[in-house]
């Protein structure tokens, strides 16, 4: 496969000959080094010394060999004498060549005599990669030329390839590697000059070829090894031919929703810190949904300028969801929108796109089958304070809002929106309501199928603190939007749908208290709004990760709202959940201001929850560049509480988390470390096509990568490497043997390595450029490299051979 690459390689590589006899190898960054092994057979003996005779097929030390055919090139060129130094074999597996026709349909005959042929010569393994290209009535059209190169249309069709290719060899087949080289994609550097081996984007999209091929290969063969397709994008020894390994082991640029499930009842909350674009930082939390629904309401919503909004809908059903958008507007008016939801996805809408500019807006989201709905917002509220937030769905409507937060302070700007999704106009009658006990009173008119907006400032005036409860002859939604620019600093904004009535017990999954130079400064409130005519008693218990808690009390005073500093209770550097009991019904949120890692400010609120539940949905989530998730367990149990996170993904791909949960406890989920590209492999993989004295920079490069993103303990292989001996740079059959010998394979070893495979077996009997490749000569011919294939296998442990058939 890499031969069309040199053309490429020799116009972009400026080293010249002599740079092969370098001792020390220097990495331009980073800041590592490593020594060439050079020729002492001591050297490499000792960095093969060790057992690796592990019972799995990753405990292995091996070299392996690829064959573009071996009964017609290995077994039939090469002296039967010398097959039991091949050992290991690797072959390509086309995806089209064995279910050319239609889904199902395979043609195994082919890949059957390969598999045959290769256990012939009495190997220890075989590793095959599973490649395109796509048949042509699985291809996504949509993909950059060539398509068929590409993700599929359906990736459940390559999921159940990838099932159907472990199942058959299951006990023959040890190795599988996800695509040959998703690195070299159409924007890459050879990409722009149409050496396209994956046509699109692989940051954005391989993570649902490898996560679909994962899933497919481990359903068939728990213990077969999954290995990655190289991913590097160029090879002039730069930070940037890196970019694809830096963002998926990241767990970066995936659009995500996530399902919860418990054993027993628990809460879940999703904070996210952004900087949106560059230009627009803030954080926010969400409360989960308890259960998916077929309707769902969003009062709020704005196309300002410097307001971005979006609809992001989970379908966790089995089958696609059809979806009906209805945005309603001032005044009564609305526009319609359609669209599918395939099944264990999500899909986001653009509401600009939708609706176009200036608008404020309100939407109805009506569903086939049972979804869940959340709204993003990104703005520069008057060109000045950023931020955004993101709102749930509401399922119903209701007569009575409750809004326990609310601020009229300097640097705030406080909001209602007030939807009225129904064919009747209605009176709204909102009550304010302040420490201490004053309430102040404002009535609204609503058209049928409107919104309305309150700015609370002008409605009570500056300098207050401030609850709200609203009340309609008619069903309708209320929500509350906030502007801020706290302590004169940090800038953002929130949108939080108020409570329905008012409870006695609420959690709070989400809190932190921590203040120091690598996570920067949080301050969390609770705010409490008493509606009642009686004081309320609120007994707060405090829960820390591992399980330890704290106890305290306030007695919130009738028709009032107040205000608990949590740093105030329990201290700097906590991470901390909360579960309030209250002897009189009351309302609580959480507001949180912050300076992330000391880079994002921000804030966000969020309702409480009044009850612990077994599932939980999340329909928004992304990990894309500028981005970190999180996700909030808060087990108020006195039990160990068993968990399972599944990520939904755009492309219907799912990945799944387990974890316990201590007994009065907080957890907390890193969700982009969690849905990292070392998650859903054994081994990464890299193919370093570099001069020989190179191979073992990259290979510690990618090894570095790994650590740097807490995956320093994954297997980092080189699945294909060689070099050419008719290189028209000057490579002669000794410079090719130094290659497969003391320099290239001789420094990998040296650096690390524990697997590689060799291309290829045997020259063509002609090259378009003359580059040849093999280690044997078209006519039969050993080069001086074989010998030093050939010398490894003697120094390698002998891991015994498989059967010499299939079945």
């Amino acid at each position: 496969m890499h031969r069309d690459r040199h053309s490429w390689q020799r116009a972009s590589l400026v080293v010249g000959l002599a740079a092969l006899l370098l001792a020390a190898i220097t990495f331009p960054f980073g800041g590592a080094t490593a020594t060439s092994p050079g020729g002492s057979s001591f050297a490499v003996q000792k960095a093969l010394a060790g057992d690796f005779s592990g019972a799995g097929a990753g405990d292995r030390k091996l070299l392996g060999l690829f064959s573009e055919s071996v009964g017609g090139n290995l077994k039939a060129k090469i002296p039967s004498s010398e097959w039991g130094k091949v050992r290991n074999v690797r072959l390509f597996v086309a995806w089209r060549k064995i279910e050319l026709k239609h889904k199902g349909d395979y043609v195994w005959g082919g890949l059957d005599a390969e598999v045959n042929n290769s256990l012939s010569l009495g190997v220890n393994s075989i590793l095959m990669t599973l490649t395109g290209p796509v048949p042509i009535w699985a291809t996504n059209r949509a993909n950059p030329n060539p398509s068929y190169y590409g993700p599929p249309k359906n990736m459940q069709d390559w999921q159940d390839f990838c099932n159907a290719v472990a199942t058959r060899y299951k006990g023959y087949v040890e190795f599988y590697q996800m695509w040959q080289e998703p690195g070299w994609d159409s924007d890459s550097g050879p990409g722009q000059t149409g050496k396209i081996y994956y046509s699109g984007q692989c940051d954005y999209s391989y993570m649902g070829l490898l996560r679909a091929g994962y899933n497919g290969v481990k359903a068939a063969d728990p213990n077969a090894q999954v290995i990655t397709g190289s991913l590097i994008n160029g090879l002039d020894r730069t930070a940037d031919n890196f970019k694809n390994y830096e963002t998926l082991l990241a767990g970066g640029n995936q659009d995500i929703s996530m399902k919860i499930t418990s054993n027993q009842n628990i809460v879940a909350e999703r904070p996210m810190y952004f900087n949106y674009h560059g230009s627009i930082s803030d954080g926010t939390v969400e409360l989960g949904t308890k259960e998916p629904k077929t309707v769902w309401f969003l009062a709020e919503g704005a196309t300002h300028p410097g307001f971005e909004e979006y609809i992001c809908i989970q379908n966790p059903g089995d089958t696609a969801s059809d979806i009906w958008i209805t945005y309603m507007f001032n005044g009564g008016a609305t526009q319609n929108q359609g669209l599918t939801v395939a099944p264990h996805s999500r899909a986001t809408v653009s509401v600009n796109s939708a609706v176009g500019p200036d608008k404020n807006v309100s939407a109805k989201v009506e569903a086939s089958k049972p979804v869940v709905v959340e709204r993003p917002m990104y703005f520069n509220y008057h060109g000045s304070w950023d931020g955004g937030s993101i709102g749930s769905g509401v399922p119903s409507l209701s007569k009575d809002w409750y809004l326990a937060e609310g601020a009229t302070q300097p640097g705030f700007e406080t909001w209602i929106s007030l939807m009225n999704p129904g064919a009747s106009a209605t009176d709204v009658t909102l009550t304010y309501m302040f420490p201490g006990g004053k309430t102040q009173k404002q009535a609204v008119h609503m058209a049928p199928t409107s919104r309305e907006t309150v700015l609370v400032n002008n409605a009570v005036g500056p300098n207050k603190d401030v609850s709200t409860q609203v009340h309609a002859t008619n069903p309708i939604i209320a929500e509350r939007p906030m502007y801020f620019l706290y302590h004169g600093a940090w800038s953002g904004g929130d949108s939080q749908v108020g409570a329905t009535a008012p409870g006695t017990s609420w959690f709070l999954s989400e809190g932190t208290t921590r203040s120091n130079q690598v996570d920067g400064a949080f301050e969390e409130w609770i705010s409490i709004q008493n509606p009642g005519d009686a004081a309320a008693k609120v007994d707060f218990t405090y829960m820390f990760p591992g399980g330890g808690t704290q106890k305290a009390e306030r007695v919130i005073g009738a028709h009032s709202r107040e205000t608990v500093l949590v740093n105030d209770v329990v201290g700097a550097n906590k991470d901390v959940s909360v579960q309030l009991d209250s002897d009189n019904p009351i309302v609580v949120e959480r507001p949180m201001y912050f300076s992330y890692h000391n880079k994002i400010n921000g804030g966000d609120v969020e309702l409480g929850c009044q009850s612990s539940a077994k599932t939980w949905y999340f329909a928004e989530g992304t990990t894309r560049e500028g981005f970190e998730e999180w996700t909030t367990l808060q087990n108020p149990g006195a039990s160990t509480a068993s968990v399972t996170v599944t990520y939904m993904f755009g492309d219907g791909t799912t990945q799944d988390q387990k974890m316990d949960l201590p007994p009065k406890s907080r957890t907390t989920i890193g969700v982009n470390h969690s849905v990292s590209m070392a998650t859903i492999c054994d081994e990464v993989t890299i193919h370093p096509y570099d001069y020989p004295q190179w191979w073992a920079w990259y290979y510690a490069n990618l090894a570095n990568i790994c650590n740097k993103w807490g995956y320093g303990g994954k297997e980092v292989s080189v699945t294909e490497i060689g070099w050419p001996h008719k290189y028209v740079d000057g490579f002669t059959p000794e410079g090719q043997r130094q290659a497969i010998g003391e320099v290239g394979v001789g420094g990998l070893w040296a650096a690390g390595c524990r697997k590689i495979w060799i291309y290829e077996d045997v020259d063509p009997s002609s090259a378009w450029d003359g580059a040849y490749d093999g280690l044997w000569s078209f006519t039969g011919s050993p080069w001086p490299s074989w010998n030093e294939y050939a010398k490894w296998q003697t120094y390698l442990q002998d891991y015994g051979n498989k059967p010499n058939h299939l079945w």
